[in-house]
């Protein structure tokens, strides 16, 4: 039985570009960002949420 030699042209490993790797890491921070807020505001205002929700029969859904 003959074993199939090793392909040279196929890469090894990936790569990734510096405008890549900057567009990942701004893709991140704004999510990081949005998560923060959106954390800030339940915080905030969770018990006037929850209150309302109470009111309205919705608390049981969440």
């Amino acid at each position: 039985m003959r074993v199939k030699s090793y392909n040279q042209a196929m890469k090894s490993s990936y790569s990734i570009s510096p405008s890549q790797m900057a567009l990942y890491a701004t893709l991140a921070l704004i999510a990081a960002t949005a998560t923060g807020i959106t954390f800030a505001a339940w915080f905030n205002h969770g018990d006037t949420i929850f209150l309302s929700l109470i009111q309205a029969g919705l608390s049981w859904c969440m």
